[in-house]
């Protein structure tokens, strides 16, 4: 396991015919390898520097005595490791959603809450909502003419997050 002080870090999922599978996109303050928790466990996820890293090695053993002598470093541990799961339910619940355009919407709602800046290719979006980047193209095309977002470089800005929040709401597939 690795604590992320700086950097993004993509946690994926490959399988037998080389599929692979974005899980998360992890920024700093971050744990990569919860998987590992479990001692004799085979890890199930690989994980991929995306932008240089800082990082820090950890054992479970040592995260196992940090929860014990610090209730609330347990509870904070807790809390993250939920956050962890509700976004991975969420993923595959999203992954059932038809439509390129809605699956785009709701991770941009659910990743970033309460930030603007999205850092990210096309290329990564599409990774992470399980599609084609051309599909992401459209889609970022329909968010421009909504005026949900502006482009700049790579990456956008979220301009009109409640906009957002009405276009999820859409059950046509639009791209």
């Amino acid at each position: 396991m690795y604590y992320l002080c700086q950097g993004t870090l993509r946690v994926y999922a490959g399988n037998r015919q080389g599929n692979e599978r974005m899980v998360a996109l992890l920024g700093p303050d971050s744990i990569a390898g919860l998987d590992c928790l479990l001692p004799g466990q085979t890890s199930l996820m690989t994980i991929a520097c995306v932008t240089d890293c800082w990082l820090l090695p950890f054992q479970n053993t040592l995260l196992e005595t940090m929860a014990r002598e610090d209730s609330e470093f347990a509870l904070t541990l807790v809390r993250y490791y939920c956050k962890v799961m509700r976004q991975l339910c969420y993923d595959a619940a999203s992954q059932s959603i038809n439509s390129t355009f809605i699956r785009l919407a709701n991770f941009l709602l659910i990743n970033w809450d309460g930030e603007d800046q999205v850092h990210m290719s096309q290329q990564q979006l599409a990774c992470a909502i399980n599609c084609s980047r051309a599909s992401v193209s459209r889609a970022c095309r329909l968010l421009r003419d909504e005026g949900v977002i502006t482009t700049e470089g790579v990456g956008f800005r979220i301009q009109d997050r409640k906009k957002l929040e009405e276009l999820c709401q859409w059950q046509d597939d639009l791209v």
